[in-house]
Formats: structure tokens, C-alpha cells, sequence
């Protein structure tokens, strides 16, 4: 007697041996049906506030002072100080607004995968 050869399965499902046993819902990672908390506060380290508030203050205040002793050259290297305080301070507030979009997009794409599995957005 002949022996034909088998047919591809029409259903990708069937030839995959013990794989079939699991159903493609349960190889998926468990989604918490929880809506995810919101972001705890986290405390600022003392080096970054240094670096974002007192370091650019102090080199304004040194602006300042400087500006008091009346001469040109004076005027000149106040302005300077403050400028340079000011863009230190401005340099760190970019970063910091850069930084937030991330944290937002990370956000967003954990509602996202909420909504896909439940079908509603998490805060509602």
C-alpha cells in the first residue's frame, strides 16, 4: 500500500503540537485589571536642587553685587553673571520639560494596553 504524504494544516494551530494545548490568549502576559496608580512624587536628590536653583542664584546674586561698583567693566560682567545664571537656570528648566514628555508617553502607553484589554480607559 501506498503511503501518501501529509497535508499542511489548513490551521496554523493545529500542527504546532503541545504549543496547541495553550490557547494564544494565555501565552499572552497577564494585564493587572487595575488601573495603573499615579506616579509617586519621588524626592529630589540635593546635588539637582543645587545644580537647578542655588548654583544659577548665586551666580545671578554675583551678577548683582557686581553690578553695584558703578564702573563700565562692572556693568559689563553683571550683565554677563546674570545672563549666565539665567541661561544655567533656563538650560535645566528645558531639560526638565523634556524629560516630563517622556514620563507622559510612558503613561499614556500603559492606559493604552489597559484600554486594549478591558475597553475602557482607565481613568473613567
Amino acid at each position: 500500500m501506498e503511503r501518501r504524504p501529509l497535508r499542511p494544516a489548513a490551521r496554523s494551530h493545529v500542527s504546532q503540537g503541545r504549543a496547541r494545548l495553550r490557547s494564544p490568549v494565555a501565552s499572552q502576559p497577564a494585564v493587572d485589571p487595575r488601573p495603573p496608580a499615579p506616579p509617586r512624587a519621588k524626592r529630589t536628590p540635593r546635588v539637582l536642587i543645587f545644580t537647578r536653583w542655588v548654583m544659577p542664584a548665586a551666580i545671578i546674586v554675583a551678577g548683582i553685587v557686581t553690578l553695584t561698583f558703578g564702573t563700565t567693566q562692572a556693568i559689563y560682567g553683571g550683565c554677563g553673571l546674570i545672563a549666565a545664571g539665567t541661561s544655567a537656570w533656563l538650560i535645566s528648566w528645558v531639560y526638565r520639560i523634556g524629560v516630563r514628555g517622556d514620563e507622559d508617553r510612558d503613561a499614556e502607553d500603559r492606559a493604552r494596553r489597559y484600554f486594549e484589554r478591558f475597553g475602557r480607559w482607565p481613568d473613567e
